[in-house]
């Protein structure tokens, strides 16, 4: 069955990763490194990239200013 991604969820999603990533990282007994990326998209779109051992891509609406 397919879902309707709403913009809302897709940033809980990012949003998610990227603390659980941060998690990861202290908790972890050696060192580590976590980087986030931002790249605007056409169509009104943001990539995020998060890399943390490994690498997750997402890409969100952006929310217009009011």
């Amino acid at each position: 069955m397919n879902k309707i991604q709403h913009p809302a969820d897709d940033e809980e999603r990012v949003r998610e990763r990227l603390l659980n990533s941060f998690d990861y990282l202290l908790n972890h007994n050696g060192s580590g490194h976590l980087e986030v990326n931002t790249k605007i998209l056409k169509r009104g779109q943001k990539e995020i990239t998060i890399q943390c051992s490994r690498c997750h891509r997402f890409v969100v609406d952006i929310k217009e200013e009011k």
